[in-house]
């Protein structure tokens, strides 16, 4: 969607069409449900982080605030309200049934679309097994798409920071995804 028609809808919010609202977020929630589900590991969480931002997101346009870049701006109402959340939350238990998410594969053969869901599963369970400091950093780096320069000034640390911690993250991932795809090869046991 470009700037010119997300202006055109939030013009159209403000007149009070509940539709036009509906036309602006909707392509945006699947990629914010992700973002929150990798940084917060738990399905409520992620989707209270979702429904906060909605929330804000429709007070703000109403309150006539100047949003240029709907889709940045709503990006980091996401990062901010999952971030919110991880600091309400430090001692929660991270959980999430992996088996409840589904994942949005393109493909042709069924057979394709098994082996991905699989790859993504494992993704998934992978990152959520990282620690909430690299979690966070690697939520908002590859779900998000932010730049290392965004993050540091969101989590107020520096970029260097980001770095390692995406450094170390990737590590993990590699090393978790390696042992997981010899398990599944019968290679480990």
């Amino acid at each position: 969607m470009d700037l010119e028609t997300e202006g055109e809808l939030m013009d159209e919010i403000r007149r009070g069409d509940k539709e036009a609202f509906r036309n602006l977020v909707n392509p945006l929630i699947a990629k914010a449900y992700r973002s929150a589900l990798a940084i917060l590991s738990s399905k409520q969480l992620a989707e209270e982080a979702v429904q906060n931002s909605l929330i804000e997101s429709y007070s703000m346009i109403m309150s006539g605030k100047e949003i240029h870049n709907f889709r940045g701006w709503f990006n980091r109402v996401i990062s901010n309200r999952s971030l919110d959340i991880v600091r309400k939350e430090q001692n929660y238990k991270y959980t999430v049934d992996i088996n409840e998410l589904e994942i949005e594969d393109n493909s042709n053969s069924p057979l394709g679309d098994i082996l991905r869901k699989e790859q993504s599963q494992r993704l998934i369970e992978s990152v959520m097994a990282l620690e909430l400091p690299q979690r966070v950093v690697v939520g908002l780096y590859y779900f998000q798409e932010l730049k290392i320069d965004e993050i540091a000034t969101l989590l107020d640390i520096k970029e260097g920071t980001v770095k390692s911690r995406l450094y170390h993250a990737r590590l993990k991932l590699s090393n978790m995804l390696e042992l997981s795809h010899l398990q599944t090869k019968g290679i480990l046991i």
